[in-house]
């Protein structure tokens, strides 16, 4: 009986069809398994819509203008946005219990915005008031 001599061919192709279903089970699996962060907001505490209005003397009130060409002023005093936390401590200090209304422009960008009202709690002040103009 002859034999018939196999040659055995030495391929240099690999499928990759397996490995691409396996890269999309990782992806998948990082997907499901991974903690997705959520950013944190401004906190504001709002007034109860059902409570009684508070009313304010003038005095005791602060008026800080942001305006639209980035400029703050208080009390029609211009500040830049590093002056402020110190006057805003100042104003503490003189009128524990007064408030701060503050008027920032609509064209302001919110990153501005957030800066000074951020800069107002950080100098301890809890009763403020934003309003658009």
């Amino acid at each position: 009986m002859a034999k018939i001599k196999r040659t055995v061919r030495a391929t240099s192709e690999m499928t990759l069809s397996s490995m691409s279903d396996i890269a999309f089970l990782l992806i998948i699996f990082f997907l499901v398994t991974s903690i997705f962060l959520m950013k944190d907001g401004l906190q504001i505490s709002m007034p109860d819509k059902n409570g009684a209005p508070v009313f304010m003397a003038a005095d005791k009130i602060l008026t800080v203008e942001f305006r639209k060409d980035s400029i703050l002023y208080v009390k029609d005093k211009r500040l830049n946005l590093d002056e402020i936390k110190s006057e805003l401590l100042k104003w503490n200090s003189e009128k524990p219990d007064g408030a701060i209304l503050l008027k920032i422009s609509g064209e302001l960008p919110y990153e501005k915005a957030v800066t000074l009202i951020d800069a107002v709690k950080s100098s301890g002040e809890s009763r403020f008031s934003v309003r658009m103009i």
